[in-house]
């Protein structure tokens, strides 16, 4: 059985999809990976068609986040319109919204997909497609007749899934109008990867220890549990001696949400492995109150370049009422020194654009970040309202949220205000100007407002990326081949983003996309 996956996203980090082509290959199907980001064009692509033809899918799945629902239907429609192949719908959006989802797929996969879609692989194999499955996960579409199945449990043993690869040879992308095989052509592929196909995504956990109202895991707890499941050290080296053979990557980018759930046992074990067999820069994701020193110290002893940390407001208020998440910002100010006495990059994550905070808790957060140990770098996303999550539903309720705005708005399209253009330059000014600026709008006068306007332009041009450089090289020891790799990987996502408003090369098509998508399509946006 053969089963095409399609991604619609606007890079090629499809680490999910990896995942489950290896499960569906190591289970004796084949499987193949199609990136066509954004697709909002009215009709199918003959190489599409032809692509697919050849290659005579059994199933083609389609993996969406939100944003990406409208593309998901106006493909699944455009497939339809051509073949009569079973589609199945997988993904984040679609645990948190099955039942909008299920009107337009044929199946849809609620919850981790490795093992169901094998399942359906089997089951459509075995019974034909007319057969109806009771497969936990699978929900079924039959002619607008809706079966729901029990949710899929949760793989426990995550060392019993097969590891994904860098860049399989399975893995095809649509580029100006053709598709072409990214592992024939990896030039391509580096442009359609982020931080320029440097990386390697890779997971060990699965779960979150936290479950904040603004975040979509506070749903999803409901189908995967609370636990944090993890692989096994000898798991991951697997998977990484493998990757690590391509000569082009320079970073591991583990995406755990808290790579120190981890016990002190773990991490040094894959501490020493990890200096031992791979000896490649690597980034990792913090929650503050578990950002431990010692296991900090001996994770930079094995290459920690980079710690990820969310931080989303400087306001305890906002922290504790609007988002539910139990972290002072104390712990913060003990993290973040915690970073920089270790000479790794600090980059932290904040939200804005939340119409639950006050004047007064901007300002709090300005001045919160100003406090913080220099040098780091901020980076800003806009309150998104996901379906499902405990502050959506409240926001509903109070009137204040657009219930589609996560369908067509990316969470780094922030507003340009006064305080957010204050907040992203607060780390790389100094402390007495950014005192002298962050002050109420009823107190300001012209000169703030033309300050504020001239130092973002001239920081986030020229002073923001010599503080990136100099972290970054500093947290590679100053390496300066290192150094020069990580700049020529990431100066084309980079100068994207300086005239986007934060949105990467591959975001800005898509957003312009989707825009016109919604004049000359106005039905597709019928819900």
């Amino acid at each position: 059985m053969r089963c095409l996956l399609i991604s619609l996203q606007s890079n090629a980090y499809v680490t999910g999809l990896k995942y489950l082509a290896a499960s569906i290959l190591a289970n004796g199907h084949d499987a193949r990976i199609l990136l066509l980001p954004g697709y909002l064009e009215p009709e199918l692509n003959p190489e599409i068609e032809g692509f697919i033809r050849d290659y005579a899918p059994d199933l083609i799945g389609i993996s969406l986040m939100s944003i990406e629902f409208y593309p998901a239907k106006n493909l699944t429609m455009l497939l339809r319109r051509r073949f009569s192949i079973p589609i199945i719908w997988g993904g984040v959006h679609v645990v948190i919204s099955p039942d909008e989802c299920l009107k337009y797929a044929d199946y849809i996969c609620c919850g981790e997909g490795e093992r169901p879609i094998v399942s359906l692989l089997d089951h459509i194999n075995e019974h034909g497609r007319d057969s109806i499955p009771q497969i936990p996960g699978i929900w079924v579409n039959r002619d607008g007749r809706l079966i729901k199945n029990s949710y899929a449990p949760p793989v426990m043993d995550l060392d019993s899934l097969p590891f994904q690869e860098y860049l399989p040879d399975y893995f095809y992308g649509l580029h100006k109008g053709r598709i072409y095989n990214f592992a024939k052509n990896p030039r391509l592929f580096r442009r359609y990867a982020l931080y320029g196909g440097t990386c390697h995504m890779m997971i060990t956990t699965r779960g979150c220890p936290f479950k904040c109202g603004y975040c979509a895991n506070s749903y999803l707890i409901n189908v995967y549990g609370r636990k944090v499941r993890e692989r096994s050290v000898d798991n991951c080296m697997k998977e990484l001696l493998h990757v690590r053979k391509d000569p082009y990557l320079l970073y591991i980018n583990f995406e755990d949400d808290c790579f120190f759930a981890h016990s002190r046992e773990w991490i040094r074990e894959f501490s020493r492995e990890y200096r031992r067999h791979i000896r490649l820069p690597f980034i990792v994701r913090a929650i503050p109150t578990m950002l431990d020193e010692e296991k900090l110290f001996m994770l930079k002893e094995a290459g920690l370049s980079m710690v990820v940390m969310g931080i989303q407001s400087g306001s305890d208020r906002v922290n504790f009422e609007v988002f539910d998440r139990r972290i002072r910002f104390n712990s913060v100010m003990r993290a973040a020194e915690l970073i920089s006495d270790a000479k790794v990059a600090g980059f932290y994550e904040m939200i804005v654009d939340n119409p639950y905070e006050s004047e007064e808790d901007e300002m709090q957060t300005i001045e919160s970040m100003a406090r913080l140990k220099r040098p780091y770098i901020i980076s800003l996303a806009h309150l998104t309202f996901f379906p499902g999550t405990p502050l959506t539903e409240r926001a509903i309720r109070d009137n204040i949220a657009d219930p589609e705005a996560y369908l067509y708005r990316y969470m780094v399209k922030i507003d340009m205000t006064y305080n957010n253009k204050l907040l992203g330059i607060a780390p790389y000014i100094p402390r007495s100007l950014v005192r002298y600026l962050n002050r109420p709008e009823r107190q300001r006068h012209g000169l703030h407002n033309t300050l504020v306007n001239i130092l973002h332009f001239v920081v986030k041009r020229s002073i923001e990326p010599a503080v990136f450089l100099f972290i970054m090289s500093r947290s590679l020891n100053y390496n300066i081949r290192l150094t020069i790799r990580t700049v020529l990987g990431n100066w084309r996502s980079a100068l994207t983003k300086l005239i986007s408003n934060y949105l990467g090369r591959g975001d800005m098509e898509y957003d312009q996309k989707l825009a016109m998508a919604r004049e000359r399509m106005p039905e597709l946006f019928n819900r």
